[in-house]
């Protein structure tokens, strides 16, 4: 199948899974290529297999770990893990901006999106990947980026409603306990308000599945690499780790295979 048609599949997919129209679910998958996809692809190409003995291997070897092979699967995978938690929150943000047909209007606020009606109303977010990811330095900035948002606005005589929203792990809606202007918003009613289905939250973690070779595809290739390099630096020759090598990894530079 062409990568054109596996895209097109992909994208029928998650118009399926998120109930979204074919543009929304495109830009979704185009988004999800860019903020998480790609990042990872970069990171595992500057990778090279002298590179994983730089990850104590210790934490490896106290689990019994002794082939190369094992060695190195566990070891990109702990690096797969983090690179994804690092750019996990970024693409979520993303999403949160395409659903909700709103945009980033900067000076701080994440999103900012028009509730048409009467009143008409404008809507403020400060986002934040889960509940104890801002230290109170940081909810601070968000509460003051909202605040000088919303002032701007309303010199215009616009109405404004403040919200934080937590997009994973919070259960709870409630106001802020310092200014009850600006609603804390739980996961799924944050995810209901901006997409109008109050699944969807589920629903997203479900597309993530079917988005998921575009991660897999893409650190493939350089993974075989990285565990031919791996066994060049750190194999005894029959599969299994030089534990000398792996404490003290030969000098030099090691020509990256391709």
């Amino acid at each position: 199948m062409s990568q054109d048609a596996n895209r097109a599949t992909t994208i029928a997919a998650v118009v399926t899974e998120l109930d979204v129209p074919p543009a929304t679910a495109s830009l979704i998958v185009a988004s999800f290529e860019t903020y998480l996809a790609s990042p990872l692809t970069a990171n595992f190409a500057a990778l090279s297999g002298r590179k994983l003995a730089k990850r104590n291997p210790m934490i490896y070897t106290a689990r019994g770990v002794t082939s190369v092979s094992e060695w190195v699967r566990r070891v990109l995978d702990d690096k797969e893990t983090s690179a994804i938690e690092s750019h996990l929150g970024t693409w979520l943000e993303e999403v949160a901006r395409i659903v909700s047909g709103g945009f980033k209007p900067g000076g701080g606020v994440d999103l900012q999106r028009d509730q048409p009606g009467s009143p008409h109303v404008i809507e403020l977010y400060a986002i934040q990947s889960a509940n104890n990811t801002k230290s109170a330095g940081g909810r601070n900035s968000d509460v003051v980026a909202l605040r000088r948002g919303a002032a701007a606005l309303r010199a215009s005589r616009r109405r404004v409603e403040m919200y934080i929203g937590v997009l994973g792990g919070r259960a709870t809606t409630a106001a802020l306990g310092s200014d009850p202007n600006i609603v804390i918003l739980g996961s799924d009613d944050f995810w209901e308000r901006i997409s109008g289905k109050r699944d969807f939250r589920a629903r997203l973690l479900k597309a993530t599945t079917i988005l998921s070779p575009l991660v897999q595809q893409r650190a493939a290739t350089h993974a075989a690499r990285i565990a031919r390099e791996a066994e060049a630096v750190f194999g005894d020759g029959r599969g299994n780790l030089d534990y000398d090598k792996l404490a003290d990894p030969p000098s030099g530079r090691l020509r990256r295979s391709v």
